[in-house]
């Protein structure tokens, strides 16, 4: 039976990201993409100036209502970028109505990058990410993402400390961590995953541009894989070096950077 995903996000209509990342990538590899918007954009944000904005918390309880009253089951539960407290806690609530003993939930605690908060998030936020961290199984934070969940100031360059990261963050409740997106300095980017059985660091060149949406690309490629019954380690690496590929072809297209990461003309690589 095909498995199916409840994957709650936001939906943009322009620029590669969240459920337009989601949907396609789930589906190419063998899940249904069940989606609960959070919000409907005309854009994502970053590069796109006057975009629209509709925020959709006030019909989540329905919206979720119905599921539940025709019994849905999910074989996943994805979350990524949250826009307040409200939908934190109607996504915790969530995550415990629908979770099985088989259910594999996934938490991408989108807070910030490069060092800093997004301008949306508080500290109150954080708080109700770091709930929803503890009722992952998996959790997919960028390198400043794990710094705000581990209570950290500044950013480490050594690997030795990322795989330590890795590991502490299992702490916080989830079974696997995967720090994605770390720039090595050297021209690579790195993706450190750690589970019950393995711990290792994977390595992808990089491209000299910053791509919107990237760590969704990354979360939905780890997820889709992980519930095809793919390894970690095999997800992981697969999963970084799709995104790698994808990078080098956006910037040889000079493909603006709002628009995300060029990854349709890819797809067939993700079948077996």
């Amino acid at each position: 039976m095909t498995k199916r995903a409840a994957a709650i996000n936001d939906l943009s209509g322009l620029g590669r990201c969240s459920l337009t990342m989601a949907l396609p990538i789930l589906s190419v590899l063998g899940t249904q993409c069940c989606p609960l918007p959070t919000a409907v954009l005309s854009s994502q944000t970053d590069g796109y100036r006057h975009y629209t904005f509709q925020d959709l918390t006030d019909t989540m309880p329905d919206y979720i209502g119905h599921w539940k009253y025709n019994g849905e089951r999910f074989d996943a539960i994805y979350t990524g970028f949250l826009g307040s407290s409200r939908q934190i806690d109607l996504v915790a609530d969530f995550i415990d109505s629908f979770r099985t003993e088989e259910t594999l939930v996934l938490v991408d605690p989108v807070m910030g990058d490069h060092g800093a908060l997004y301008d949306s998030i508080d500290e109150e936020h954080c708080a109700g990410i770091r709930r929803l961290v503890s009722r992952a199984d998996l959790i997919t934070p960028n390198l400043t993402e794990a710094a705000i969940l581990l209570g950290e100031t500044g950013l480490p360059t050594e690997e030795a400390v990322w795989l330590d990261w890795a590991k502490r963050l299992r702490e916080l409740g989830p079974k696997t961590v995967a720090i994605t997106g770390i720039d090595s300095g050297d021209g690579r980017l790195c993706v450190v995953s750690c589970d019950e059985s393995s711990l290792g660091a994977t390595y992808t060149s990089r491209v000299q541009r910053d791509y919107p949406g990237s760590g969704d690309l990354f979360a939905s490629l780890l997820l889709g894989m992980l519930l095809r019954g793919d390894s970690l380690a095999e997800s992981v690496r697969r999963a970084a070096e799709f995104i790698s590929a994808c990078a080098a072809y956006t910037y040889e297209q000079n493909t603006p950077a709002r628009e995300g990461l060029v990854f349709e003309p890819m797809l067939s690589r993700l079948i077996k």
